[in-house]
């Protein structure tokens, strides 16, 4: 999937805040770009529409803080946090609702405990971070976006409005104490715009590292985003309470089409691809900046005239709503399209965005508006947040019937006991016979359903460290006392056959060293992830280089799936600098005494195979996936040509022989499921390889004459 699954908050109109048609133009502008971007429509930087929302929101919200600090010399903030509860909670938390029973009736497998997840996070304005954990990346993920993942900008936009107004007003009494203030005990401007470029800088700063080093994470979080809302509060703290001129400049026009066309050109023809929001977003945050102080001189001619005709300020009225549902309709669509097997038509998401309209203005006009201008609640904050705060809760608990994960299949025969693993899995496989997926079982393990929890056990001790580690965490497994060691070292998809010569030490007698670190490859030179430098991996590589110099095991096992190192977006010059990254790390461990097996990457599996298990049971053959295909967007195709560049001490062994006994990769082999999400093997089958892993080993070792099984040593292909 190309779309960047985002979307945009509306900001929040207060009771006192005069209407500028201008700005509910601007949000136009900037949901119809997300809108056609999310559609399917040719609009490669739409998603940059948030960005705008961000300075929107900083500006309206601020002016609106320090005007009544400078009035007053305090904020009332449980006031302040009661209109946002009214303007912003009730659609919001509708839509969590009806979203969570849809995808309780649609929604297979544990997708349904990932939406269950953040539906609560996105209830209690969190799901923003639960989405940085996840490390799911917007702007490449090829996995099913969950139907609420686009509540992270609201969640981010909740936590400004409930820090923002607090650091005011401890700046304010700060102030009075000193007694040093004006304007009825208020800071000074000058104080108050010093104060708040603090933060503002330091997120910037903080943003651009982030869309460096890890850009999944900086995506999201609140402190890579708080600086575009910062954008528009210092220009509200620079005009707030000032007198706008009685004429506007000559050239205001001029300068408000200037940066109206920055802004469109941006939107129509960003370059994909960008680690985002970083700099990159200075030019969404700063046009858009431009236009607010340009609507706000006053002219009535240019863009400020066109952002505030009739149609602009309906769709800028009704923006919040819009984007509310109509994330939803795209992605539960395309559930419902899968689930009764239904040919959507490749404009489905645009009509499914435009159907999206019609519950967005039917929650606007019935929920939104009474419940925001309602004369009742408006004079009741503490009322108003202490309902807000049971809502939440109690849409939070509309998640747990997504919990529940019911199957079709059995884990064990009807009669009789489940055969010992060594006669499962890859025991059932002849390794060069054509062999057709199977389409039904009468049990099989783990569940396909629940692949994705069958996980090795460096993944569950949290022995491979994340993106952003650098440090060389060791791990011990096997026997701890051999006197023979084989280090294990890569990333997951190296850590995925851990299960496997777990198995193997268990008969041998060997001791196993893990070095595992998410999406790293273990190779000599820069390494890259999405596109992207990796400097966090290349000192992880040095740091475990230096542990195995200092361990000295016998034997290092290793796989990866990269297929390009990092050489500034050259893709054809990163799959050379990676074959030449792989057989000089290899020489080097060979020229230390220490022989290398390098277990060929897993081919790459489809992300939604739990997923079509779940929708055909007993047509399993649908849902396998050719192999050759397969093979080529793995990373075994350059560890292979690596591996032909090292004379002496490496053995390349290739599985998948026994992942895919034929064209089609299937779901189950031997009554074990192969595959678990995210394109790994799952420990299960894994471990069903410990014969044939084990025995490769040993061949490498020179404990054993290679098995008499057509394993692809010698680089023979499978």
């Amino acid at each position: 999937m190309t779309h960047s699954w985002l979307v945009v908050t509306a900001v929040a109109r207060t009771e006192r805040a005069p209407r500028r048609a201008d700005i509910e133009g601007l949000r136009a502008v900037a949901v119809l770009a997300v809108l056609a971007h999310h559609a399917g429509l040719p609009v490669t930087g739409g998603y940059v529409g948030v960005d705008v929302f961000f300075v929107i929101s900083g500006y309206l919200i601020t002016g609106l803080l320090v005007t009544e600090l400078w009035s007053t010399g305090r904020i009332g903030w449980g006031a302040f946090v009661g209109r946002r509860i009214r303007r912003l909670l009730p659609a919001a938390l509708l839509v969590l609702v009806v979203t969570a029973v849809v995808s309780a009736l649609i929604v297979p497998g544990l997708r349904r405990r990932e939406i269950a997840t953040d539906i609560a996070g996105s209830a209690g304005y969190v799901v923003n971070w639960v989405l940085a954990r996840r490390g799911v990346d917007y702007l490449a993920s090829d996995s099913q976006p969950s139907p609420v993942q686009h509540y992270w900008s609201l969640a981010v936009e909740e936590q400004f409005y409930v820090v923002w107004p607090v650091l005011l007003m401890l700046l304010a009494f700060v102030v009075r104490r000193l007694g040093r203030g004006q304007h009825s005990g208020g800071p000074s401007r000058g104080l108050v715009f010093g104060v708040l470029a603090l933060p503002v800088a330091a997120s910037f700063g903080w943003s651009v590292h982030l869309a460096r080093t890890s850009p999944a994470e900086g995506y999201f979080v609140t402190t890579t985003r708080a600086w575009e809302l910062g954008v528009g509060a210092l220009l509200a703290v620079a005009l707030a309470g000032r007198e706008r001129p009685a004429l506007a400049p000559r050239c205001s026009a001029a300068w408000g089409w200037a940066a109206l066309g920055v802004l469109l050109v941006v939107v129509l023809s960003l370059p994909e691809g960008l680690a985002w929001p970083g700099a990159w977003a200075l030019l969404v945050t700063l046009p858009t900046a431009a236009l607010l102080w340009i609507g706000w001189l006053g002219p009535t001619r240019g863009p400020v005239a066109v952002l505030g005709t009739a149609p602009m300020l309906w769709v800028g009225a009704l923006s919040y709503s819009l984007y509310l549902w109509h994330w939803p309709f795209v992605v539960l669509g395309d559930a419902v399209a899968v689930r009764f097997d239904l040919d959507f038509p490749v404009v489905a998401p645009l009509l499914l965005t435009l159907a999206s309209v019609v519950p967005a203005w039917l929650s606007w006009r019935f929920v939104e508006t009474p419940i925001h201008h309602g004369s009742w609640l408006r004079s009741r904050p503490r009322a108003v947040l202490a309902a807000g705060l049971a809502a939440s809760a109690v849409t939070a608990l509309a998640a747990l019937p997504l919990l529940h994960v019911s199957t079709p299949f059995r884990d064990r025969p009807a009669m009789g006991d489940r055969p010992p693993l060594a006669q499962l899995g890859a025991a059932a496989v002849h390794p060069g016979d054509d062999a057709a997926p199977v389409d039904s079982v009468e049990w099989v393990v783990p569940d396909p359903l629940r692949s994705g929890e069958d996980r090795p056990a460096a993944d569950v001790d949290h022995c491979q460290v994340d993106d952003k580690s650098t440090t060389a965490v060791a791990c011990v497994f096997g026997e701890a006392g051999s006197g023979t060691t084989i280090a294990l070292v890569g990333d997951s998809k190296a850590m995925q056959w851990l299960p496997a010569l777990e198995e193997a030490a268990a008969a041998r007698g060997w001791r196993i060293v893990t070095f595992g670190k998410s999406l790293c490859t273990f190779a000599e030179g820069a390494t890259e992830v999405g596109g992207t430098a990796y400097p966090a991996c290349d000192r992880w590589n040095a740091e475990v280089t230096r542990a195995l110099e200092a361990e000295r095991p016998d034997l290092v096992v290793t796989s990866g799936s990269a297929r390009v190192a990092w050489a500034e977006g050259d893709r054809v010059a990163g799959r050379e600098r990676l074959v030449e990254g792989y057989a000089a790390r290899w020489r080097q461990l060979v020229s230390a005494g220490t022989p290398v097996v390098v277990v060929g990457d897993s081919p790459r599996s489809p992300d939604d195979l739990d997923v079509c298990a779940a929708l055909h049971p007993d047509r399993l053959s649908r849902c396998a996936f050719d192999r050759d295909a397969a093979i080529g967007g793995s990373g075994l195709p350059v560890q292979r040509e690596a591996a032909q560049q090292v004379e002496r001490g490496v053995t390349f062994v290739d599985l998948t022989p026994w992942l895919c006994p034929g064209r089609q990769c299937p779901v189950v082999v031997g009554h074990v499921t192969v595959h678990r999400p995210g394109d790994h093997v799952t420990a299960t089958y894994a471990r069903t390889l410990g014969p044939v892993l084990g025995e490769a080993v040993a061949a490498a070792f020179g404990e054993a004459a290679p098995p008499p099984v057509p394993l692809t040593f010698g680089l023979r292909q499978p």
